[in-house]
Parts: structure tokens; C-alpha cells; sequence
């Protein structure tokens, strides 16, 4: 007989009225984002994840996720069912495990040459992927040609908004420090669509590249 050396969630499935959503969940969500995770789950559905704490009867994981099929259900106007994975902790370790499910930190991160050998077989925009995933792809895997696939996803991405800019640049500068500390690294961002058209122009580059050189636009600043 085998016994497991580790503890295990158990699914169950409760009603959506049985559970709370933690008032102190630090976790926040762009409205870009929250857009794209929930077209992801009309298109795929739930597919695990959510985490409840019988003790308290908190989410411990799930909060985003539970609060568009909220929308989706029209709750709390009509009842549903959540399949979630329950476990059993103190109200210390339901907050630890809040944060640590959402920390970056223990996530991991992705192998850029094992990505560059699957995103042809892939939508990028499905995959949850923008155009700072793929430009930090193409630097560290400078070998591999992703200018149609970026190309695809500009075309498929709409114009940014500013609160959906600001996101992208922090992001961006999150990954650098991450990754790419010490490492001559530049995100140049425009206001508008119609202004990177006219910058790519002014410098001679296809309006869908994602890379330029630095030592080029240093050469026209001070050479012009």
C-alpha cells in the first residue's frame, strides 16, 4: 500500500453563496487583464485552481476568476455551482497562502528557447501573451525570427489605453530588473498608435518591429 508523504486539497463542489471572497486579498487585476482571463474562461472554461478554506470559509486562490464567473452567472441574483479545491488552514496560514499563490517569486519563469520552439504552433493572444512577453522573448532568443508573429499580435492587440500603458511599462520594467539587470535594455513607449507609426517612419523601420537598435536612434538625435 502506498502512502502519500504530502498533504492533499480535496474537490468538491459548493454553492457560490457558501463562499467568501477574503476582504484582505491584496491581489489586483488590470482591466486588460481581467478582459482577457475572462474571455479565456468563456472560451476554455475553469479548468482548477480556486482554492477555499473550510475553517473560514474564504477563497484562498481563485478571487478574479470567481468574481467574473460572478458576472457571468449574474450572482447574487442566481445561485451556481464551483468545483474548488478545499483545504483546511489557520487564518496565519490562509494568508500566507494567499499571497504565496500569487507571489512571482515562486512562479517561475519561462525557458526562452523552449517558447521560441513552440509559439509558431500557437496564437500568442490566446496564450495570455502581449507584445512586452514576445519583445522580452526575441532578446533573449535573438536567433529565432518572431516578426510575424509579432506582427500578428499588434494587428490583434487594440490601441492601449493609458492606465493599460502605464501597466505595460511597469511590467516591463519588472521583467528587466528580473532578468535583464545590468543589461542595455531600453522600452521606448508612445501616447498613440498613429505616433509610433511616425517614429518607425522617421527612422526607416517596418511600423511592426518591436526592436531598435539604441545606438541608431542616438546616431540621428545627435547627427541630425
Amino acid at each position: 500500500m502506498i502512502t502519500n508523504k504530502h498533504k492533499s486539497s480535496e474537490s468538491i463542489t459548493l454553492k457560490r453563496s457558501q463562499i467568501a471572497l477574503a476582504d484582505y486579498n491584496p491581489r489586483k487585476l488590470s482591466a486588460d487583464a481581467r478582459k482577457k482571463l475572462k474571455a479565456n474562461i468563456k472560451r476554455v472554461g475553469i479548468m482548477g485552481g480556486i482554492v477555499w478554506n473550510e475553517l473560514s470559509g474564504n477563497l484562498v486562490s481563485g478571487h478574479q476568476r470567481v468574481s467574473i464567473l460572478d458576472e457571468i452567472n449574474h450572482y447574487p441574483k442566481s445561485d451556481y455551482d464551483i468545483t474548488v479545491e478545499k483545504v483546511t488552514l489557520n487564518d496565519k496560514e490562509e494568508k500566507e497562502q494567499n499571497i504565496f499563490l500569487n507571489s512571482k517569486s515562486v512562479q517561475g519563469e519561462f525557458d526562452a528557447d523552449l517558447m521560441a520552439d513552440i509559439i509558431g504552433d500557437i496564437d500568442p493572444i490566446l496564450a495570455g501573451l502581449d507584445d512586452i512577453d514576445l519583445t522580452m522573448l526575441q532578446l533573449e532568443s535573438p536567433s529565432v525570427d518572431f516578426t510575424d508573429i509579432m506582427e500578428k499580435a499588434s494587428k490583434l492587440t487594440p490601441p492601449a489605453s493609458k492606465e493599460e500603458i502605464k501597466a505595460k511599462k511597469e511590467k516591463y520594467s519588472n521583467e528587466v530588473d528580473d532578468r535583464w539587470e545590468g543589461e542595455p535594455v531600453l522600452l521606448l513607449s508612445f501616447d498613440s498608435f498613429q505616433n509610433k507609426a511616425e517614429f518607425m517612419e522617421a527612422m526607416g523601420k517596418d511600423l511592426y518591429e518591436k526592436i531598435v537598435k539604441g545606438e541608431e536612434v542616438a546616431e540621428r538625435l545627435f547627427n541630425s
